[in-house]
């Protein structure tokens, strides 16, 4: 399902369930046809039209969401979800929205999780083949820092010259040379 199918079954779920048992799925599925339709009525701008008029509104939307049948694979959960709430299976439709938004949560933290991953793991070869470089330029000019300040200077040099290393780290990583 798409984001905005997602936040739309949320901001419906949770409005009615506000105001309905929660353990009544049947309730609720009812609950979110009537503001479906409701939301239709005022969409066309028919909320002070007479009786007759909303109930062909009604009825014209409960044949489109019994017949609606989308090729867009973003779509095919709310589809799916009108048609039930249209066929009366209200029920039915309430534990697809539910499970949608659970599946479609579970997938973005896993998503999120593995672009983070990913982030982190570039930046760490990033900064690894910089301290690699750093440390092949020591190896190269080691004399140069025989004597005074020897390693503490050749650590100050190293995260001038080969950022965004600091000296602390640069130093860590001199002591293992004798």
């Amino acid at each position: 399902m798409n984001s905005k199918g997602d936040t739309l079954l949320k901001k419906i779920l949770s409005d009615f369930e506000k105001c309905v048992d929660p353990e009544s799925e049947k309730l609720q599925g009812e609950k979110a046809w009537e503001m479906i339709l409701q939301y239709r009525i005022e969409q066309l701008g028919c909320s002070n039209s007479s009786n007759q008029i909303k109930e062909k509104i009604i009825a014209e939307t409960t044949t489109i969401a019994l017949s609606w049948d989308t090729d867009d694979a973003a779509l095919s959960t709310t589809q799916k979800i009108f048609n039930r709430l249209a066929s009366g299976r209200y029920s039915e439709a309430v534990k697809l929205a539910e499970s949608s938004i659970q599946t479609t949560e579970a997938v973005s933290k896993s998503v999120l999780s593995k672009n983070a991953k990913k982030s982190i793991n570039t930046r760490h070869s990033k900064t690894k083949k910089v301290l690699e470089e750093a440390l092949e330029y020591y190896e190269e000019n080691r004399e140069m820092y025989k004597g005074y300040g020897g390693k503490k200077k050749a650590a100050y040099d190293l995260s001038d010259m080969f950022p965004p290393l600091t000296t602390a780290t640069y130093r860590q990583h001199l002591k293992k040379y004798k």
